[in-house]
């Protein structure tokens, strides 16, 4: 049913078959429905002084994290307990804090938006892992958003107060929202995006919004964010209950128990470490960064260990092979970067997937903007093409200027096994079924020099126990007679073969 708008002794009336709304004297506009939305939520002034938000004890769901056994099962939901979102908005920054719990899997996770000297950097911090520094782009996030930036840019107040200051001519429209018939409008962010409004018309409040979300996984995603249970926290009401929707699916809920507004305390999260400036220094001047060293461990053959997820490098007489394009693009650019300084007249060719979890493909688009075909096992394709194929728009990411220049790298997927040889140097890649952490796994394998590398199955060299993954991996290469006397992890580092063996027969012998 359509809302026409009437003139009337009173003001102008919305009429939907009875009267529901009456307002002042002239036709509404979006920017008069965001002032009352301001009114409603304590006044313009007031949001204009809030310059710290904190909502505390937050507990929800999170989705869309790609961690699936099979590239083509339904996802399993993550719970999110304990959650932290801090926004300093008077200064850009933003933090996420929160513990995430899916089947086995536990992480309490930290990703800080802060800033140095005025220029933006990024905290991740992990338990059990140290303090990583790294650039904005290389934040990765498993809450309620991809990243903490999302919290600046779709924050309630900010999004009222543009729409406020946004001179407007134009009149809703009445839409159905939440199951039930709002004012709807558009405005337009400093950003230069167009957003989408929709005002409750008994409250005044704004129930939600929709926009284009470019994830750094799902790429551009139309996307709804639903507010509810606005609480008053010292004179401004703020929506204590968020869910969000991105590209027609469930991605994240979360219930807030309560919010904090100009607390001062809440801005210890965004202190830079002392221990941490130089590296802080490191990520603003290099723009894309992410902590990498490349070390030797075999003939043509070199490990790139990250803070948290590692690759290896594989030379050829005239071209790089890269196993793992993991993370974050940030991940990737400073990789490349690392590598024209150590091999100038080498550019990478391939970059390997070796299972399609999203930390583990958080650097492919990266890796394929330098121009590297992205090689991965067919069965993969469900979830490994749409990363490449997506647009990412808003804004745009290196690899969609590639594409526009005619240097992005391309797709190539085989099966079972593919190897790449020249010059005396060998690559060989088996997808490998059987191993309960995705079907099938990719396994790398470099006979010069007997290197295996894999992830997310076995950390070398660091005395972890050997899990059923492990006991398959171990299987896996006796059953393709593989001569491993180096074992390369995406995560933790490079020890002896003699050392997977040894944790798998203290395990079996347990059991």
């Amino acid at each position: 049913m359509k809302t026409r708008w009437l003139p009337a002794a009173a003001g102008l009336m919305a009429i939907t078959g009875s009267i529901w709304v009456t307002s002042c004297t002239s036709a509404p506009t979006t920017q008069g429905l965001a002032k009352d939305a301001a009114a409603a939520m304590g006044g313009l002034d007031r949001l204009r002084g809030v310059q710290t938000v904190a909502m505390k004890g937050g507990s929800g769901t999170r989705l869309r994290l790609g961690q699936m056994a099979h590239a083509t099962d339904d996802e399993m939901p993550a719970s999110l307990t304990n959650v932290v979102e801090t926004l300093d908005l008077a200064n850009g920054r933003a933090a996420l804090d929160y513990e995430i719990k899916m089947g086995d899997f536990g992480q309490h996770r930290q990703e800080v938006l802060t800033k140095k000297n005025g220029k933006a950097v990024g905290l991740e911090n992990v338990a059990g892992r140290p303090l990583a520094v790294v650039s904005p782009s290389g934040l990765f996030s498993w809450g309620t958003q991809n990243s903490p930036e999302f919290l600046l840019k779709r924050n309630v107040i900010g999004i009222v107060m543009a729409a406020a200051d946004t001179p407007s001519t134009e009149q809703p429209q009445t839409r159905d929202f939440a199951g039930a018939p709002h004012a709807f409008g558009t405005t337009r962010l400093a950003s230069g995006e167009t957003i989408g409004l929709y005002f409750n018309p008994q409250t005044k409040l704004l129930d939600g919004y929709e926009t284009t979300d470019t994830e750094s996984m799902l790429g551009d995603q139309p996307s709804v964010y639903t507010l509810s249970d606005y609480r008053d926290v010292a004179g401004v009401k703020l929506p204590h209950k968020i869910t969000i929707v991105k590209g027609g699916k469930p991605y994240s809920d979360v219930q807030f128990a309560s919010a904090a507004v100009n607390d001062a305390n809440a801005l210890a999260v965004f202190l830079v470490p002392a221990a941490a400036d130089a590296e802080a220094d490191k990520a603003i001047a290099a723009g894309d960064y992410s902590p990498i060293t490349v070390a030797k461990i075999s003939d043509g053959v070199y490990f790139a260990r990250a803070y948290s997820h590692n690759s290896l490098v594989v030379e050829f007489p005239s071209y790089l092979a890269v196993v793992e394009a993991a993370y974050t693009d940030a991940q990737s650019a400073t990789l490349a970067r690392v590598l024209a300084e150590q091999f100038p007249k080498k550019p990478i060719k391939y970059a390997v997937v070796t299972h399609y979890h999203y930390d583990h493909t958080g650097g492919v688009r990266g890796l394929a903007a330098v121009g590297a075909t992205i090689l991965a096992a067919k069965e993969h394709e469900p979830m490994v093409r749409p990363i490449m194929d997506t647009p990412h728009t808003n804004p745009e990411d290196a690899l969609e200027a590639a594409k526009k220049a005619g240097k992005a790298g391309s797709l190539e997927f085989f099966e079972g096994k593919k190897v790449l040889s020249d010059g005396g140097q060998t690559l060989e890649l088996y997808a490998v079924g059987g191993i309960p952490h995705v079907e099938p796994k990719v396994l790398a394998f470099v006979p010069k020099g007997g290197v295996l590398f894999q992830s997310d199955l076995f950390f070398p060299g660091t005395g972890a126990p050997a899990g059923p993954d492990a006991v398959a991996l171990l299987e896996a290469v006796k059953s393709l007679k593989l001569r491993v006397t180096t074992n390369a992890g995406g995560h933790g580092g490079v020890g002896p073969f003699a050392e997977l063996e040894k944790a798998v027969s203290a395990a079996q012998k347990a059991s």
